[in-house]
């Protein structure tokens, strides 16, 4: 399922009428409902429509933590030529309310990060850097990207903008076997949500068939480069490059201790290009996860209107992601709620007036006052609002 883009929209939205929407406001800012002890009580009933795909809401949180991006703090010709000749084709990767870094590699729109800056999404956002240096970011700015594939032994993963702005450049992936202990390198990427920071530093060493995990609890392994180059979160899936350009590695975890930055190596990244199928660390959890079916963690009835509803554990983790009610009657209609900012109300909602499985407007309360101030509609067929409007309250 597509994610909802609302970052390319928000600056052009006309304003409809809070009127047309507020009969199907259903329960936006009520309190979000979490499945006490998280057993599942059974499976949604047979034909139960398939749950919508939410984070364009996601987009604007990991905006609203980024600082505007500032000039690099360079320190000499080579340095000031690197950053401004590569930086163009270092984006800002959006997934659910985080964000990290990643390099363009090609001129279709492909760009190579970290898997786990994508996790498990199937659709993120990606920002070029702005052509003025320092411009604050705002949600159109904000391309959505397909991932294409998963390497979950070199903690890699391959996404696909589907157009690139007009100028930038992709890199080259370089040779990483070639590469001198002592070498000067340099990274460009988001640490702690300074955007588009330039650091340098040398390499420390080439370490082979070197074991890590990160927060995702995987385990991975694969040939890294180890730099004093200075590395924070939000640089992961940045790239490390030499005086002429060429990716080196793809900055990926830092180690216990001062100076103990890691990059996957050039090699890695090119034997993952050139694979076809997603690798996996864990081929037995893999299928276990794939195996998982949409549970129920409560059940009951609904009085306005008349209707069952459902709390779902949609990934099969304990905890319930969404309140699904279904109405007795087809002149209500189906309802979805998320929330989408964490808040603890439910702030966005999906409706399916002709109980076919196809969502027909998308309400969603964005500054958490109870009321809905944005909407989208969708044409039949398509899982992406195709019109957004601001509801004039």
């Amino acid at each position: 399922m597509k994610w909802l883009h609302l970052g390319a929209i928000l600056a052009s939205l006309s304003i409809a009428s809070y009127g047309s929407a507020q009969a199907q406001e259903g329960r936006l800012g009520a309190a979000v409902r979490t499945g006490a002890g998280g057993a599942a009580k059974g499976k949604l009933p047979a034909g139960a429509p398939d749950s919508p795909a939410t984070g364009g809401l996601a987009y604007g949180k990991a905006l609203d933590r980024l600082k505007a991006d500032g000039q690099a703090a360079t320190r000499g010709a080579t340095e000031t030529r690197v950053y401004a000749q590569a930086s163009p084709a270092v984006v800002m990767v959006l997934a659910k309310d985080g964000f990290g870094s990643g390099v363009l590699i090609g001129a279709d729109g492909k760009i190579v990060t970290n898997l786990h800056v994508v996790e498990d999404a199937d659709e993120v956002g990606v920002v070029f850097k702005p052509a003025v240096e320092g411009a604050a970011l705002g949600k159109s700015d904000v391309r959505r990207a397909k991932v294409l594939r998963r390497d979950e032994v070199a903690d890699l993963a391959l996404i696909q903008v589907e157009e690139v702005p007009a100028g930038v450049k992709p890199l080259a992936i370089g040779n990483s076997t070639t590469v001198q202990v002592g070498a000067d390198v340099h990274a460009i990427g988001h640490p702690t949500g300074e955007a588009w920071t330039y650091t340098r530093g040398i390499v420390s060493q080439i370490r082979r068939a070197y074991a890590w995990s990160t927060e995702d609890k995987i385990p991975h392994e694969a040939t890294v480069i180890q730099t004093q180059t200075p590395i924070n979160p939000g640089n992961s899936g940045g790239p490390l490059l030499d005086d002429d350009l060429n990716v080196l590695g793809i900055n990926s975890f830092v180690g216990e201790g001062e100076g103990l930055n890691f990059a996957v190596s050039a090699e890695d990244v090119k034997s993952f290009l050139a694979r076809t199928q997603d690798r996996v660390s864990r081929p037995a959890a893999k299928a276990a996860a794939e195996t998982c079916e949409r549970q129920v963690l409560e059940e009951g009835r609904t009085d306005d209107p008349k209707g069952k509803e459902f709390l779902v554990d949609d990934n099969c983790d304990g905890e319930a992601d969404f309140l699904l009610m279904i109405p007795d009657s087809k002149r209500s209609p189906i309802v979805w709620l998320f929330d989408e900012d964490g808040d603890g109300k439910y702030d966005t909602g999906f409706y399916d007036h002709g109980h076919d499985g196809q969502y027909d407007v998308a309400l969603y309360d964005t500054d958490a006052d109870g009321e809905p101030d944005m909407r989208g509609d969708f044409r039949k067929g398509e899982d992406e609002p195709y019109r957004w409007e601001k509801i004039k309250k």
